[in-house]
């Protein structure tokens, strides 16, 4: 589902140069999860952002679900990516002219799907949401942008989701409901590559890895 060769990606230069990934190559097969634990300005946002398009390389190759995601022109990266993947940010990016049920069935339109309202409502019923539906992203808290950008990344079922930190801030009952979903989701097929500093939800997964300085390693937590 993911390969990474040999890719790097820096910002700045001279003095100033930060390896935000160096030379990482990794392989995550269908099915996985897989947990990247590591500290606050570690390559983790970077990482996860390389893979899904995001953020071009310096250098190496990056493959989702047989494709080289960099070699698409942007058009077709972003359909891709529509389709196949599901991003939980750290910080989510709500359009402010939707409420949290219309930015949760969005994604559906921009992947070709058919509209599911019933769906949508019962995700955000499932993060706690039931009762905040129509309230748009400046009446709602951090913790529950970040419940709704969730609901939002699982609405297409996606073959690969990727999150960075999806459970930072929340409280234990809303990161056990949270985990809860991401791993329904991973049982039913979907790859989960899931970027955290929190080495409490290691259980969660298959397979852990660590990032520090950019350089991927086995986990040794």
């Amino acid at each position: 589902m993911i390969r990474l060769s040999g890719v790097s990606k820096s910002y700045g230069r001279g003095e100033g140069l930060i390896r935000a990934v160096d030379e990482a190559g990794l392989e995550v097969a269908a099915g996985e999860f897989v947990m990247i634990a590591g500290p606050s300005g570690s390559g983790k946002t970077t990482l996860i952002n390389l893979i899904a398009g995001l953020t071009r390389p310096d250098r190496g190759e990056v493959w989702v679900a047989g494709k080289n995601i960099h070699a698409l022109k942007e058009p077709d990266r972003s359909r891709f990516r529509a389709k196949t993947i599901g991003l939980v940010f750290q910080f989510q990016s709500l359009l402010p002219a939707l409420n949290a049920l219309e930015n949760v069935r969005l994604p559906l339109r921009f992947a070709g799907k058919p509209d599911d309202e019933a769906r949508a409502r019962s995700l955000l019923s499932r993060v706690g949401l039931a009762d905040r539906v129509l309230a748009y992203a400046h009446e709602l808290s951090a913790g529950q942008q970040r419940r709704v950008g969730i609901a939002r990344a699982l609405i297409v079922q996606p073959a690969l989701l990727l999150c960075d930190e999806p459970t930072g801030d929340l409280d234990p009952e809303t990161e056990s409901a949270i985990m809860g979903l991401i791993a329904e989701a991973h049982h039913q097929g979907t790859t989960v590559l899931m970027a955290t500093h929190n080495v409490a939800l290691r259980s969660r997964a298959t397979r852990q890895l660590r990032i520090n300085h950019g350089r991927l390693m086995v986990s040794s937590f």
